[in-house]
């Protein structure tokens, strides 16, 4: 049973953990349907309903301000290598401190560990195509807010989608699996293929270029 109470949060004893009502408030422990009554159980719908509010207001904010970025990125030039990720960075950091933070910290840390890597690892590749689109003028600033936009989607409704089997006591998706370990293997690949075309090519200048050739 509970280690605490969901409706008082009073540590509950061995002995009080195995009761149906809890010593301090009195209020039940046990769930409707026979099963142990959690925090999560009382507050699905009061995170559920803060986070569809901060949603509205964050995609009303956040992406007409990334078109007008993106309008401005053709005007960097070389520094729109900067500037890209940069864009993918903080709408990450955003997202996750300022939308979704409050339901992920529901989440039993297996599917917060899967909730947390899938939507950075979503951001790194669907934000890097679409907000590098934005070197493009006009057409790639209406792809970075598309891709603003779709992200913050994303990760608002697979969040949620967590929390509500959390409640439920669903366990992780055979596809959840799946998704995160293509991710994760597509991304150690690009990383090592990085790191050996970079070594070939340090090697290859410094053969070049080495006293007496």
């Amino acid at each position: 049973m509970a280690k605490i109470c969901p409706w008082c949060c009073e540590p509950l004893s061995r002995e009080q953990g195995e009761a149906l009502l809890c010593a301090y408030c009195r209020h039940s422990l046990v769930a409707d349907n026979g099963s142990e009554l959690s925090l999560l159980d009382l507050r699905y719908e009061g995170l559920k309903g803060a986070q569809e509010a901060r949603f509205r207001n964050f995609v009303g904010i956040g992406t007409p301000l990334t078109v007008g970025i993106g309008l401005l990125v053709p005007f960097t030039h070389v520094g729109a290598a900067v500037v890209i990720p940069l864009m993918v960075v903080a709408h990450l950091i955003a997202v996750r401190f300022i939308l979704i933070r409050d339901a992920r910290r529901y989440l039993r840390p297996s599917r917060r560990f899967f909730s947390r890597w899938m939507v950075r690892l979503a951001f790194l590749w669907a934000g890097g195509i679409g907000y590098g689109a934005a070197v493009v003028p006009i057409v790639g600033a209406l792809s970075a807010g598309l891709t603003f936009a779709a992200l913050t989607w994303s990760a608002h409704n697979y969040v949620l989608w967590s929390l509500w089997r959390e409640k439920a006591k669903i366990p992780l998706a055979l596809w959840e699996r799946v998704v995160l370990s293509v991710l994760f293997l597509l991304t150690l690949g690009v990383i090592v293929f990085l790191v050996v075309t970079v070594a070939l090519v340090g090697w290859s200048v410094s053969y070049l270029f080495r006293p007496g050739l």
